[in-house]
């Protein structure tokens, strides 16, 4: 079918650029080692699964397109919602998929970096363009850590609406960051003790990254989730002991 006029009008829209760490040593390991590759086919397929999954499970009163759109590039994960639809805020949507998808990596022993822009953007299924998503890519190069980092427009949008009060964003320094240890986006919290079981899991990880892992590197990424570790249980009465990195 021929592309309309209106097909390629650039939307304001909330869009988050993720970046899985560590995917490219798994890559390396995986091209000479096959039961590697069976650890990489199997976070790509987990995350894959787990987007489309939540996404099917929506409920039937949400409008189609506040369902986010995905594409998945290598080791980057790049999602956009509409800023503003009828009620819904795509900021506030953004934000809270991009802390599901951080619980789901940290449960498979990986991290996430990323972050998240306002602003004109053009996606559908295979691509995405526009200054909104630059701003994104941007973010992302600038958060350090594994955080996910809010751009200053995405700052003020949240800021100035009732998403400010919401505690799925803190600040980290003089940076506003999405809490990816926010836990009522843990998958399952229906469950009794579902929350406790998963950052009992996450604290095994954080431990044996903090313990492996040589000083320089990655391990600073694991000891900054560490003390994030700490302030989330404290935070979030989570029944769990803490790290307490010395």
């Amino acid at each position: 079918m021929k592309a309309t006029r209106t097909t390629w009008v650039f939307q304001q829209r909330a869009i988050a650029f993720l970046d899985i760490l560590g995917f490219k040593e798994l890559i390396r390991e995986a091209e000479q080692q096959p039961a590697t590759l069976l650890s990489l086919f199997g976070l790509r397929t987990a995350i894959d699964a787990h987007v489309r999954w939540d996404n099917d499970r929506v409920a039937g009163s949400v409008p189609e397109p506040v369902k986010p759109r995905y594409i998945f590039v290598s080791d980057s994960i790049i999602l956009s919602v509409p800023l503003q639809h009828g009620h819904f805020d795509g900021l506030g949507i953004v934000v809270a998929k991009s802390i599901q998808i951080a619980h789901k990596l940290l449960e498979m022993g990986y991290l996430l970096r990323g972050g998240i822009a306002v602003g004109p953007v053009w996606h559908d299924d295979g691509n995405v363009f526009g200054t909104g998503y630059i701003c994104a890519v941007e973010a992302e190069k600038k958060s350090g850590g594994p955080r996910i980092m809010l751009t200053e427009a995405a700052r003020q949008h949240w800021q100035a609406s009732t998403l400010a009060n919401s505690p799925m964003c803190r600040m980290d320094g003089d940076a506003l960051i999405a809490d990816t240890l926010f836990p009522e986006y843990i998958i399952g919290t229906e469950v009794h003790g579902r929350i406790e079981d998963a950052f009992r899991q996450y604290r095994a990880w954080i431990v044996r990254r903090v313990n492996d892992l040589p000083a320089e590197g990655p391990r600073k990424k694991w000891e900054w989730l560490a003390r994030a570790f700490d302030r989330a249980i404290v935070q979030h009465g989570v029944g769990v002991a803490p790290i307490a990195l010395k």
